[in-house]
């Protein structure tokens, strides 16, 4: 963690000097962070490592539930052969793990340094919470179990209560946009633990319009770019496609100028930059919902907020009200309404729009787990689920619901024994 303090004081250099030349001064003592001056890099600090820890989880993610098809290279970024299989293995997801412990820890470390100086700004103690409470939301939507600082290993509710409380920290604190994205965020843990009236209530405020996005950079250096894009860029990676997905033949490209305006992706005669285990050489159709290794993703939106609306009713009984909230968030995308005649199609329809709504913003796999968890009715596209082999069906094997506790952590922490999951 000393490597974080040492981050977050490097920052501080680059946004308060007037010089453009940064120059490290090696080790400092942890006390120079305990300065007003210091908690403007501190909250940032906290928000890139929220950032860096959502581009590893997300592009995973989205492998794993088929988001995208995996079109290419194994290596830094490419999707590794178990990943393309299903298979989320503790011994490959160390860096997730690794990342997303980071995230939430700076964060509490942060609002801890932020309260014992005294909060010069309110509105910088909000933000420190709004991205600690990501962190947690991130980690509770993908993680099978919970370890707070080499504790032993807990239910993944332990995430799910501190994301409540950093988002309850932000609303009260924070104003406009901010507070606005920490109700946001808290409707969704809502949502996530089965609490439908108070997810709804959070959600009734936030129009339709509304986005909170994790800022990228089209810059070097992983925390800094959005990692999905620069992965199919071209430039030099081509390791996934929407082929093979099910938004292959719904999205919007050339050779579907009416698909979907939310699912944008190019369609080319070129391959991918390596062959895959289970098709060989692979079809490469760029998503291009992310122009560039810039572009922001969103965290929370008010178009998620109205399909929260309308899961509640599905969990009450009303599935012609959730069908009315489903398509009226379809006529302001521009596509044609879908039809359900009883509650199961309109489960169906619902985890169809959700998947398309949050296309690529690091939730699928968190929606799927929690559907299975509570054997909701309603079907998930076949391209979205196992065959049981990699040349048949959706080409995955298998289909883990979330990412384990980490080889790293079992190795180091005393109080795990083994592989847990």
């Amino acid at each position: 963690m000393r490597s974080g303090r040492l981050l977050a004081l490097l920052l501080i250099g680059a946004t308060t000097a007037c010089s453009i030349e940064v120059v490290n001064p090696g080790r400092v003592q942890e006390e120079f962070l305990l300065e007003v001056e210091a908690q403007e890099a501190i909250v940032k600090g906290i928000g890139r490592a929220v950032a860096e820890a959502q581009n590893y989880v997300g592009y995973t993610g989205a492998a794993v539930t088929r988001e995208i098809h995996p079109s290419g290279s194994t290596g830094s970024f490419g999707i590794q052969v178990e990943w393309q299989n299903g298979e989320l293995d503790y011994e490959t997801v160390n860096t997730h793990w690794n990342l997303s412990q980071r995230a939430r820890w700076w964060g509490d470390d942060g609002i801890a340094k932020i309260m014992e100086t005294g909060a010069e700004e309110q509105s910088l103690l909000a933000e420190a919470y709004l991205w600690t409470g990501y962190a947690y939301r991130l980690l509770g939507e993908n993680f099978c179990m919970a370890v707070i600082d080499g504790g032993a290993a807990q239910d993944r509710s332990v995430y799910y209560d501190r994301a409540m409380d950093r988002f309850t920290q932000a609303a009260s604190l924070g104003s406009g946009d901010l507070a606005m994205a920490a109700m946001a965020a808290r409707a969704s843990v809502k949502a996530f633990t089965g609490d439908w009236s108070g997810a709804v209530a959070d959600a009734a405020g936030i129009p339709d319009d509304f986005v909170w996005n994790m800022p990228y950079f089209a810059t070097e250096g992983n925390a800094t770019r959005n990692r999905i894009q620069f992965a199919a860029q071209n430039e030099p990676y081509k390791a996934h496609t929407v082929k093979f997905t099910k938004y292959e033949d719904y999205g919007l490209s050339d050779n579907n100028p009416e698909g979907d305006p939310r699912i944008p992706f190019r369609v080319t005669d070129e391959t991918g930059d390596a062959a895959v285990q289970c098709c060989g050489q692979v079809l490469w159709w760029p998503q291009t919902k992310y122009e560039d290794s810039g572009s922001d993703i969103p965290l929370s939106k008010g178009t998620e907020m109205r399909l929260i609306e309308a899961e509640a009713m599905l969990v009450g009984g009303d599935w012609q009200g959730a069908m009315a909230k489903i398509n009226a968030l379809r006529s302001a995308a521009g596509v044609e309404d879908v039809m359900a005649t009883n509650t199961a199609e309109a489960w169906t329809a619902l985890k169809r729009e959700r998947g398309i709504a949050l296309w690529l913003e690091g939730r699928r796999l968190g929606d799927f787990f929690r559907w299975n968890r509570d054997n909701t009715p309603g079907d998930r596209h076949p391209l979205e689920v196992a065959s049981g082999s990699q040349f048949e069906g959706s080409h995955l094997i298998q289909q883990d619901l979330c990412f384990p506790i980490s080889r790293g952590e079992v190795d180091t922490n005393p109080n795990i024994s083994g592989p847990t999951g």
